[in-house]
């Protein structure tokens, strides 16, 4: 049976010489793994297509509990993400996030069209109000709140009273808390932050990465959705310890 479906390319794996397998994300099935015969050929009507990152329409051959890709048909390349060593660094960290977290055949419009929107802006010729840091913070904790971990955090996660203000992320990474709950050595979580995330939770999806923040605010943003990551996704991320050491060689 032959079919087609649009998705985008999240993970590659060689497989001998020519041939690999790679895991795309849809709309209709969520995650699907697809087995691409000869993708390294230069010739390969499925070269181009099957590259990471890319958004393709793929021609689908089902077998015995397996699909294979006869033909990958380029609908985006997002090309700009591998002209720059942070964009394509912080690309495959929103990747293997994407990875971890879709389930296969399974409908997730939400993450699809996350993912699809933030390839777009991740990959603009211009950045220069926003950067790739960013992008994959604000990615991290709507991919979060699609995903049913988390919603909108206007009170305090440990007495429910509301935030004024000012809130604490508590030493263990995993709750916002307020100035009474807080004992003091807890990390400071100024408005700003706090405007953001819920900016983010609750924006509709074209809005998400029309704002902009100061560099205190997104240093802020990016600990908060580490800390979010660590407690919903997990540890192990090869991508993130990459992040980590070129910033630490810069």
């Amino acid at each position: 049976m032959v079919s087609k479906v649009n998705g985008i390319v999240i993970k590659e794996t060689d497989v001998g010489e020519t041939g690999k397998r790679i895991m795309i994300i849809t709309r209709e099935h969520g995650k699907m793994l697809l087995s691409v015969r000869g993708a390294k050929n230069a010739k390969s009507k499925t070269m181009a297509g099957t590259q990471l990152f890319s958004y393709s329409e793929f021609s689908l051959f089902e077998g015995k509990g397996f699909y294979s890709a006869t033909q990958a048909d380029v609908i985006e390349s997002f090309y700009g993400i591998r002209s720059d060593i942070d964009r394509l660094a912080y690309g495959a960290y929103i990747l293997e996030l994407t990875e971890r977290t879709a389930f296969e055949d399974l409908e997730d419009i939400g993450m699809f069209e996350l993912l699809l929107r933030t390839l777009l802006v991740l990959s603009k010729d211009s950045m220069d109000s926003i950067n790739p840091q960013m992008i994959a913070a604000v990615f991290i904790i709507r991919l979060l709140k699609e995903s049913g971990f988390i919603g909108e955090l206007y009170g305090c996660q440990k007495c429910g009273n509301e935030f004024l203000n000012e809130a604490y992320l508590s030493n263990d990474g995993f709750e916002l808390i307020c100035c009474d709950c807080a004992k003091g050595n807890e990390t400071y979580v100024g408005s700003g932050t706090l405007k953001a995330v819920n900016y983010i939770i609750g924006c509709r999806m074209p809005a998400i990465y029309k704002f902009n923040v100061s560099d205190e605010v997104l240093k802020q943003l990016w600990i908060f959705a580490d800390s979010l990551r660590r407690e919903y996704l997990g540890d192990g991320y090869k991508t993130l310890d990459y992040i980590r050491n070129m910033k630490f060689s810069y």
